[in-house]
């Protein structure tokens, strides 16, 4: 995996395809006053900076150091950021919401995922709550192009161009997307920065059944942060509590 792209540019990318008014509204409902939230995969920080702006407060756990070096550079006293993987992350803090977005559990192994689970399961609060968002399998298959491009504005006018070969390893279920992100400033020269990740491919009952084994019991499954309906296409949302 890479991520190591300023920050700055991956909020552009995010915003466009993303609804964080929504997101934040959806995940403080989850939550109680001044609750604590753990955010796995918090990338720039843009999940927990809403949240924190909301009176919660929160660790953000990312392996792009790019990415948690501008994290940390905006964070209020409410927000404390990890360069780190899932699995060299520990502590001995607790938290009533953990949260994996935008994904992020795609990025994971399926071999790390019981483990992973596990140790979210020991870093809930009594009565906390993990929320998953993962891609479907269908994501995949209706949105597959071998070639993709795709424009995203910036408030100040620039432009992030989003150049993405789209290959498969249909052995593994793995999507590879390697990228190319030419961004362009008014008057001023562009600027070019290759990325590249895998994602694995999972189903509902595959994490339905992760979860489970892991000790946990699916409360609500959503197709977005509106609480609309899973239909199987668009993002999966699973809410799950700890069994005790």
């Amino acid at each position: 995996m890479a991520f190591e792209f300023p920050g700055d540019i991956y909020e552009t990318i995010r915003a466009s395809m993303r609804d964080l008014a929504a997101e934040t509204d959806y995940l403080a409902g989850l939550l109680p006053a001044g609750g604590r939230v753990l955010d796995l995969g918090s990338g720039a920080g843009t999940t927990l900076h809403a949240l924190a702006e909301r009176g919660f407060q929160g660790v953000g756990v990312d392996r792009s150091a790019t990415f948690t070096d501008y994290a940390k550079g905006r964070a209020s006293t409410a927000e404390r950021y990890v360069h780190a993987t899932f699995a060299e992350f520990d502590t001995d803090e607790t938290f009533d919401l953990v949260t994996c977005l935008f994904a992020t559990v795609n990025m994971v192994d399926p071999v790390e995922l019981p483990a992973l689970l596990a140790k979210v399961r020991r870093l809930l609060n009594p009565g906390g709550r993990l929320v998953l968002e993962a891609a479907h399998l269908l994501n995949f298959v209706d949105g597959f192009q071998p070639a993709q491009v795709t424009h995203h504005v910036a408030g100040d006018g620039s432009v992030v161009t989003r150049l993405a070969r789209i290959s498969v390893r249909p052995h593994d279920a793995v999507w590879r997307n390697d990228e190319t992100l030419v961004v362009g400033v008014s008057g001023g020269p562009a600027t070019l920065h290759h990325n590249f990740f895998d994602q694995w491919v999972v189903t509902a009952p595959e994490l339905r059944n992760l979860l489970a084994a892991a000790g946990f019991r699916v409360t609500a499954e959503h197709g977005s942060f509106r609480s609309t309906p899973a239909t199987g296409r668009g993002p999966l949302i699973q809410v799950a509590e700890a069994v005790s």
